[in-house]
Parts: C-alpha cells; sequence; structure tokens
C-alpha cells in the first residue's frame, strides 16, 4: 500500500477570501469591517474549528464568527477547484495549523495488492 499526502498551505489573505465568498454563497451574515484575527483551534474529541474575529468599535470586544471543519475545508477545496488544483474526491480531507499559515492535508491511500500497470517513462 501507498500512502498519497499533500499538504496545500493557504496564505491569510487567500484564506480570507475563501472564507468570505463562502460564507456569502451560504447566506451566513458577516459584518462588514475589516477581518482582525483568525484562530484555528482543534478539539481534543477530533475536528477542529475556526474563529474569525471582525473589527469592532471596541478593539478589545470583535465579533466572532465560528466556522466548522467541513464549512472550511468545503471553502478551501473551492480555492483549489476554482484555481485548477486537482484533488481526489476519495481522498481525506483535514485542517491543520502551520507556521506559513492554515493548510488543507489531503491524504489517500493507494492499494498496492494489484498487479502493476507498465508506464512508458
Amino acid at each position: 500500500m501507498l500512502l498519497d499526502v499533500r499538504k496545500l498551505i493557504f496564505s491569510d489573505e487567500l484564506l480570507q477570501q475563501a472564507l468570505l465568498a463562502h460564507c456569502k454563497t451560504e447566506g451566513k451574515q458577516v459584518p462588514n469591517s475589516p477581518i482582525q484575527k483568525i484562530h484555528f483551534t482543534p478539539r481534543p474529541a477530533g475536528g477542529s474549528t475556526l474563529v474569525v474575529d471582525f473589527m469592532t468599535s471596541n478593539p478589545k470586544k470583535p465579533y466572532e464568527l465560528h466556522l466548522n471543519e467541513s464549512f472550511v475545508l468545503t471553502a478551501m477545496i473551492l480555492v483549489c477547484k476554482r484555481h485548477g488544483v486537482p484533488l481526489p474526491r476519495d481522498a481525506a480531507k483535514i485542517i491543520q495549523a502551520t507556521d506559513q499559515g492554515l493548510a488543507m492535508i489531503v491524504s489517500m491511500k493507494i492499494n498496492t495488492n494489484s498487479s502493476p500497470q507498465k508506464v512508458a517513462i
């Protein structure tokens, strides 16, 4: 068996664009103010939550928008489709925080029990 693993790292700017576009598509209400910060919180039982803080008149009390992992993954997948990045449908997809930004980890097991196909090189 082979395990194919890819890590697609989204810049903060691209992630913000993806989330706002998906919120608009899904009819989620977001304030008409800049994003202050995005928090990624893994849950002990698995999965994760993303909290988007929007600026308000009181910087100590931003407006918080909570998004589940499924919503964030869908936003990321739509960006990949828009930019022609191929993603296998059957692959497992999770989000993970990295030093460079939020990443979508795509992993897929490839069965090696069948006879190999000849490939011209």
